[in-house]
C-alpha cells in the first residue's frame, strides 16, 4: 500500500517536472523573428519587415518593372539609434531549374566619418538593371549596423517574392 503511494506521488512529480520543461529552438535565417509582410503585383514585388530588434527597426526591399526587361530596384534600412556604419548589399536572383542563381549585386556603406552633421539612423539606394531575359526574379537584401560606441552590431536578411519578367 505504501509501495503504491509512493510510486503514485514520483509518476505525477514527473508529470508535472515533463510538463513544465521549456524548450527552444534556433533558426539560421537571419528573417527569422521578424513580422515580415509581402506584396506581389503585376509588375512589382517588395517585402517590409519588422524586426524589433536592438537597433534595426525596419527594412524594405522592393523590385519594380521599369519596361523594356528593365528593373527598379530600392532597398531601406531605418535604425532606432544613430550608427557608426551601415553595409547593405542588394542581390538580383533568377530562378533556375536548379533554384535561384545570383545575376547582380551591388554593396552600399555609409559610415559616420563620411556624414559626421548628419545622424546616420538610415540609408537607402537605389538602381535599376536592364536588358534582362525573360523569367523570375526576386531580390535579396541583407543589411549589418554597428552601433556608434561599436558595442553591438546587428544583422538581417530579407527576400522578396518571386516576380516574373516576360
Amino acid at each position: 500500500m505504501y509501495l503504491r503511494k509512493g510510486v503514485t506521488i514520483c509518476l505525477a512529480v514527473i508529470m508535472f517536472l515533463l510538463s513544465t520543461i521549456t524548450v527552444y529552438a534556433q533558426n539560421n535565417d537571419s528573417s527569422a523573428g521578424m513580422m515580415v509582410k509581402e506584396y506581389n503585383g503585376e509588375d512589382f514585388a517588395r517585402v517590409v519587415a519588422s524586426p524589433r530588434g536592438e537597433l534595426i527597426s525596419s527594412v524594405q526591399l522592393e523590385l519594380v518593372e521599369d519596361g523594356f526587361r528593365t528593373l527598379r530596384i530600392y532597398s531601406e534600412v531605418l535604425c532606432h539609434v544613430e550608427m557608426r556604419k551601415i553595409k547593405m548589399s542588394v542581390t538580383l536572383q533568377k530562378s533556375t531549374s536548379s533554384g535561384w542563381k545570383d545575376v547582380n549585386s551591388k554593396q552600399f556603406n555609409w559610415e559616420k566619418e563620411d556624414y559626421p552633421n548628419d545622424n546616420l539612423s538610415m540609408a537607402t539606394a537605389s538602381f535599376k538593371i536592364g536588358a534582362l531575359s525573360a523569367g523570375t526574379y526576386r531580390l535579396k537584401g541583407s543589411y549589418s549596423v554597428f552601433e556608434l560606441d561599436g558595442t553591438l552590431q546587428e544583422f538581417r536578411t530579407v527576400t522578396t517574392p518571386g516576380m516574373e519578367i516576360r
